[in-house]
């Protein structure tokens, strides 16, 4: 019979491996190592139901703990005295008609009992185990999954080995595991009733300063019977209400979440945010002011070419354009040739995107000033990549045809050359004619001013007035577009600051806080 697993263990129990994957790389690897087994320990211990439920017997070499399983069992199923003075494999007895054996096999034990009769205990798998004092190796590692594995821990002791190092050691280890704990004081018969009374209290000041205060005490004789029956209750009890799994489990994930906790700190809120200086940083790297002031002279030149004196307007497009020398032209794609950020200005990003990590983690425990910092610290070569690529991108963002009116002022000058040239022709032929002495040509006049003379000096003055003039507004636009170009490309690279530096920043961040409330999940808390 396989039973539902607890709605809130099966929370906590997704939480717990939810942190561990999350924590991986980050946190104590032991805890992170020890989380991930818990969780896939306990989901499987779950997959086999609570129909049964697992008690190991733990204790020290000739504590009686296979003298206990007899007197639970009622026969002699585990062999003792002279004949095997300590347990070297595991022996299961199990009580009840459900098929334990899939469960046993996930547990590695092939040594069974199966005991008749004796509904009471119906559903008990008792486990007698290596003691875990042994000299063998490989008994204390049998003993240690065992105990890891089973629901319930029922340590059989004795008034000459109850206080032992090594028993301790291990209870110390379990200490959050006393709900699922019975100890059972055992040779009780050798004592005398005061004794027996200042034992069992010796042994609860030791249990509570193992950190252990909620396991049942019970004083047993194998030999004489006493407490057995007690003892059988109190298993019996564990095997009808089918709790012990689920307390077990409870208290590993408990456990994990823990030293899992541990290892992560204690939550705190995040340091201040230093975006702002690290944006300027990029920003004053990025080559952006170079940019813009192509991006001016470029338009000044553009004007210059299309309104200037037409005599001269072909120099000036023989001039490189600016923008074409950083391969930002009209047309253009791929990677600027903006030059690459100084050492000094690489330091100041650099230590900027320290700030930034420091700030975010002031007050916080390690590894997360160190983890955050490594993930705020981009490839230097991405960085440079992107930062050109936005500029790039607003710079030709912004490129567009010559304006109308650029057009009609070139039409303008145009004309105002003819009139000069006409005029200047006018007058060339007029001076021929007098050099020759030839009859003098008709020459009109305009308010008293020689036709051709006003038309050299008008089409001369006003082409020039006009260039000027021409020269002086496109100017504005230059600066305008200017402006545009600096404010979008200083906006991109901000983004940027965001995108590959603050964003993974905050990332960490929300992740160590995300962490935290998972293990408060996972811990019940």
């Amino acid at each position: 019979m396989i039973l539902g697993r607890s709605p809130e263990l099966a929370e906590r129990l997704e939480a717990l491996s939810e942190a561990a994957t999350m924590a991986e790389g980050r946190l104590d690897p032991g805890a992170v190592a020890a989380a991930t087994n818990i969780a896939a320990k306990a989901n499987e211990r779950l997959r086999h139901g609570t129909s049964h439920t697992l008690v190991a017997l733990l204790g020290a070499t000739g504590s009686g703990k296979s003298s206990m399983t007899n007197a639970l069992v009622g026969s002699d199923v585990a062999t003792t005295g002279l004949r095997r003075p300590t347990t070297s494999s595991t022996l299961a007895c199990v009580w009840g008609d459900d098929d334990a054996q899939p469960l046993l096999d996930w547990l590695g034990v092939a040594s069974r009992h199966q005991v008749p009769g004796d509904d009471e205990l119906s559903g008990l798998v008792l486990l007698d185990v290596p003691d875990h004092d042994s000299v063998q190796v490989e008994h204390r590692m049998e003993m240690e999954w065992i105990a890891a594995h089973a629901d319930m821990l029922l340590w059989i002791t004795d008034p000459q080995k109850y206080a032992d190092a090594a028993l301790h050691r291990y209870l110390r280890d379990l200490s959050g595991h006393g709900a699922v704990m019975v100890v059972a004081l055992n040779k009780v018969d050798t004592l005398t009733e005061d004794e027996v009374k200042a034992c069992r209290k010796d042994l609860t000041r030791l249990l509570t300063a193992d950190g252990i205060d909620s396991a049942k005490v019970v004083e047993v004789s194998a030999v004489t019977g006493r407490g057995v029956d007690e003892l059988r209750n109190v298993l019996a009890t564990a095997v009808a209400d089918q709790k012990a799994v689920v307390s077990r489990l409870e208290a590993d994930v408990r456990l994990a979440a823990g030293e899992l906790a541990d290892s992560l700190g204690p939550d705190s809120k995040p340091g201040s945010l230093k975006a702002k200086h690290l944006a300027n940083e990029l920003v004053e790297a990025s080559g952006i002011e170079v940019v813009s002031s192509a991006v001016e002279a470029g338009h000044l030149r553009d004007a210059s070419a299309a309104m200037g004196w037409p005599v001269t307007r072909w120099v000036r497009k023989l001039r490189p354009h600016p923008l074409r020398r950083l391969h930002l032209g009209s047309g253009s794609a791929g990677r600027s040739s903006l030059p690459d950020p100084s050492g000094a200005q690489r330091a100041r990003v650099a230590g900027a995107i320290r700030d930034a990590a420091d700030h975010a983690t002031e007050g916080m425990p390690a590894p997360w000033p160190s983890l955050v910092r490594k993930r705020a610290v981009p490839d230097s070569a991405v960085v440079e990549s992107r930062i050109d690529e936005a500029v790039s991108s607003a710079t030709r963002k912004h490129q567009s045809k010559d304006p109308l009116w650029w057009k009609a002022i070139g039409f303008l000058q145009m004309i105002l050359l003819i009139a000069a040239l006409v005029g200047l022709g006018w007058l060339t032929i007029i001076f021929f004619a007098q050099w020759f002495q030839l009859p003098d040509l008709p020459t009109p006049e305009v308010r008293g001013t020689p036709v051709p003379t006003a038309l050299a000096l008008g089409g001369l003055f006003f082409g020039w007035l006009v260039g000027l003039l021409a020269r002086q507004v496109a100017r504005v636009g230059a600066k305008r577009r200017s402006r545009a170009v600096k404010s979008e490309a200083a906006k991109a690279v901000t983004g940027l600051a965001d995108e590959l530096v603050m964003d993974p920043i905050r990332a960490e961040l929300k992740l160590r806080s995300d962490l935290h409330e998972l293990l408060r999940t996972a811990g019940g808390k």
